[in-house]
């Protein structure tokens, strides 16, 4: 299953201490980003049966993870490459044109932050 707004400072011991109450996981494979290899806020929870899913499904989808409510969602299944990010430079497409910065997420947001915050005067 996908698992979306994570945390970019979620870690997989996080993911797989909750995901972990509805079943037996077989993989974690989080998201990152291509060119720098971090995390980008989400992931894909692999269980051995779909029960376990469907638990995962009822019970996680919409709980709070690192201060963040997650949102967990079906997947057709994990292909190898679908970890990184999206967009022109392998982040998420709305961190590329985000205007405000998430503690909770990081990214470009704080980049754009950073220049809103150099033109204000002293």
């Amino acid at each position: 299953m996908y698992v979306g707004n994570l945390s970019f400072f979620t870690t997989e011991e996080q993911i797989y201490e909750l995901f972990g109450k509805c079943g037996d996981i077989k993989r974690i494979i989080m998201g990152l980003d291509k060119i720098k290899k971090t995390p980008c806020g989400f992931c894909f929870v692999e269980y051995y049966t779909r029960e376990e899913s469907e638990n995962a499904m009822r019970y996680v989808n919409g709980t709070r993870l690192d201060d963040r409510i997650i949102r967990c969602d079906w997947d057709v299944g994990f292909k190898e490459g679908r970890q990184y990010g999206r967009g022109k430079t392998g982040g998420q497409v709305r961190d590329e044109y985000r205007s405000d910065f998430d503690e909770g997420r990081g990214g470009y947001g704080k980049i754009v932050q950073n220049r809103i915050r150099s033109r204000e005067p002293a």
